[in-house]
């Protein structure tokens, strides 16, 4: 850190003179800020949406093609021949795609979160086609992974494409980027406020008012689009459920139990297939075959076992299997996910972990209901419920579970159950010290050769020292920021405070003002050392007591 003082305008920073022209411009056009980034946010949900309906119109008709081939194997030699050869082809094709653009691997949201903390550099020429044609080969060929991640993955590309075709500057690309990812995810389950809440609260981490302004507009633009071609309705439409009585409250906190350690196991699962593909170190020819030969199997044996799973959440409105089906479909799932999503193909889990989710709840429902604690029509709203607690759990993000699931299923009137679930998995996970998946993920990302990080150094290369960018960041109470001066606190080298927005007001900031909890700070940040400066602005803001060498003595 270097020295920290006052400049004449009463703004702190350690730079000398008045700011270069880069900065100039981005300081000048932060008052229109959120207008600009309201239509582009429209602009790029319009795209967005369109990418995405395109993806899941090629997802749909290629499963159609593998299903029907499957469905007729068992009658026909030649249909048999035919699935066993294009699942093939599609294996030596998905892996080719990872090989020719390694960060189109698995879901793609670490990738994003990385990309959004400034710890990797990201080409979007290479990963928007080929996390498209990747995901339309695995997700088409019914391996058991998820579209929701690779479309968020899509999304954010297209913000960023977006945003450098069009020059913008370069504190709005952060933001058209988060954009685009709550348009992918908003139009991959027609949710635009899950796809909102989503990026505050898992891309981010912070509730920034420009970032909801942009994702909001991406999110609502892109499901209008999406929903002008496949329709408007919710992806999960099951009739005749029926609201839990408070009675019942108590089996929804084992519910949540349950939940917990099912998303514990889930985890676990899941990064021992990355750790096993990566002890492996097969040719990405094999990382493409293997997966979709295991698939092919499984899916002979099984057919319910094709694609991520859609159906059996339904299970719970009709005929159910006995809950030990259930356990041995659960189990091989778990199982395919792993494999499938260690290998590195595109595809995310999003999805699959909804659907083992919905398995457990209607499982530990029909238990209920064998010993007479549940009435058998409430074994579906308890599946639902489920799915909520296993998102909790895995991802650490409760209240974007709440809200996809409620929007997923087009009803709002089970908020309160859902939110008790949810909470209980979370409280269980956290008990268990169970990383958020995407936190563990994306730990092995920046560590893999294949990704390219960025650094303080690499920038400084490309960026001028006076060249800029602005951020926001929001004061939390007990943050070691809270209460003191500007003056108190030793800010990141190069760095220039310009606004404290407190309220519905704005403080032209000096030494001597005061910071308080629910503060905004609008920074401006060397683009050289981006990750550096955002890293030690997020410490000093976070909500921790334990400020370290924070503040001045």
């Amino acid at each position: 850190m270097g020295d920290v003082r006052m400049e004449n305008s009463g703004t702190l920073g350690s730079a000398k003179g008045r700011p270069a022209d880069p900065t100039a411009r981005e300081v000048r056009g932060r008052g229109h800020l959120r207008l600009y980034l309201l239509v582009e946010g429209l602009a790029i949900g319009v795209v967005v949406g369109l990418v995405i309906t395109a993806y899941r119109l090629g997802i749909s008709m290629t499963g159609k093609l593998l299903r029907g081939l499957l469905t007729r194997a068992g009658q026909s030699t030649g249909s048999l021949a035919a699935y066993i050869g294009l699942m093939a082809v599609f294996g030596v094709l998905a892996g080719l795609c990872y090989k020719l653009a390694p960060l189109i691997s698995g879901s793609g949201i670490p990738q994003v979160s990385a990309q959004l903390a400034g710890r990797l550099r990201v080409r979007w020429q290479n990963v928007l086609p080929f996390k498209f044609l990747g995901g339309l080969l695995t997700l088409g060929g019914g391996l058991t992974l998820g579209r929701e991640g690779p479309s968020v993955q899509i999304g954010a590309a297209v913000g960023q494409g977006f945003a450098e075709l069009g020059h913008r500057p370069f504190t709005e690309r952060k933001f058209l980027v988060s954009s685009g990812a709550a348009a992918g995810l908003a139009a991959a389950f027609n949710a635009p406020i899950a796809g909102v809440v989503f990026a505050l609260e898992e891309l981010h981490r912070n509730f920034s008012p420009v970032v909801l302004v942009s994702a909001t507009a991406a999110a609502f633009a892109a499901v209008f689009t999406a929903g002008a071609v496949l329709g408007i309705r919710p992806v999960l439409l099951v009739k005749g459920r029926d609201i839990l009585p408070l009675g019942y409250y108590g089996l929804l906190v084992a519910l949540g139990i349950v939940t917990g350690l099912s998303g514990v196991l889930f985890n676990r699962c899941i990064l021992w297939g990355k750790s096993l593909y990566a002890r492996l170190r097969l040719h990405w020819a094999w990382c493409g075959l293997l997966p979709f030969a295991l698939t092919a199997v499984a899916c002979l044996l099984c057919g319910e076992l094709f694609g991520s799973g859609e159906p059996m959440i339904f299970y719970s409105m009709g005929e159910n299997p006995s809950p030990g089906v259930l356990i041995g479909i659960y189990a091989a799932k778990l199982a395919l996910l792993a494999l499938c999503f260690g290998s590195g193909l595109p595809g995310g889990i999003f999805f699959p972990l909804l659907v083992l989710g919905s398995l457990v709840g209607n499982v530990l429902g029909q238990a209920a209901v064998s010993a007479g604690l549940l009435e058998p029509q409430y074994v579906s709203s308890l599946a639902l419920m489920a799915m909520t607690g296993h998102f909790s759990a895995i991802v650490r993000s409760p209240l974007t579970g709440i809200l996809l699931i409620s929007e997923m299923t087009g009803s709002f009137a089970f908020m309160l159950p859902l939110g008790l679930v949810a909470m209980t998995a979370y409280v269980v996970a956290e008990s268990f010290r169970s990383e958020p998946i995407y936190e563990s993920l994306q730990k092995g990302l920046l560590s893999s050769s294949s990704a390219v990080p960025t650094s303080g150094h690499e920038a400084a290369r490309s960026a001028s020292p006076r060249d800029r960018m602005l951020v926001e960041f929001g004061v939390e109470n007990l943050s070691p920021a809270d209460g003191r001066t500007i003056a108190e606190i030793l800010w990141p080298e190069d760095s220039l405070v310009i606004a404290v927005k407190r309220g519905s007001g704005e403080i032209v900031p000096s030494g001597q003002v005061r910071l308080m909890a629910g503060d905004y700070l609008v920074v401006l940040i060397p683009r050289g050392a981006m990750r550096e400066a955002q890293e030690l602005l997020e410490n000093l803001t976070k909500g921790t007591p334990d400020g370290g060498n924070a503040t001045r003595p």
